[in-house]
This record gives structure tokens, C-alpha cells and sequence, in this order.
């Protein structure tokens, strides 16, 4: 998964593409906070700045993740920080 494979741009970048298609049902957008999935699209992105799919994808699936009322809650403060 995303976690065991940090280094690898396109791993990230696929499960963010995961993320987001699993993230279309409700159910599962909250399964996919609960599970720490927002956190590992986040640390994809960190990790690959400069890699643009990367980038877009995560983008792509933390938007659709953030369309869930159970998750704007949990998003309000979030536990990590992307430095510049």
C-alpha cells in the first residue's frame, strides 16, 4: 500500500486514484478518515512535490474525501502539517 511504498511516486499516486474512486460512496469516505487514508494522501504528497500526478491525484481525492459531513469535522484540525 501507500504506506509501505512511500518512495514510489506512482504507488502514491494510484492510491490516491483509489482513494478518490472508493471515496464516492459515503460509507466509505468515512472508513477511508477513520483508517488514516487522508493522512496517507497527505504524506504522498509530501513526499513527491514535485511529481504532478502525484499531486493531482491527491488533490483530487482529498476533495472528494472532504464532501463528507463526518469528515469536515475531523478535517477542521488536522494532525499534520505540509511544510513549504
Amino acid at each position: 500500500g501507500m504506506g509501505r511504498h512511500r518512495e514510489h511516486a506512482e504507488v502514491q499516486k494510484t492510491g490516491c486514484v483509489a482513494l478518490r474512486n472508493l471515496g464516492v460512496n459515503a460509507e466509505n469516505k468515512v472508513k477511508i478518515a477513520e483508517a488514516g487514508g487522508i493522512e496517507a494522501i497527505v504524506e504522498g504528497m509530501g513526499g513527491h512535490r514535485e511529481h504532478a500526478g502525484v499531486q493531482e491525484q491527491g488533490c483530487g481525492a482529498l476533495w472528494c474525501l472532504g464532501w463528507s459531513d463526518n469528515n469536515a469535522i475531523r478535517n477542521e484540525k488536522p494532525s499534520y502539517s505540509l511544510q513549504a
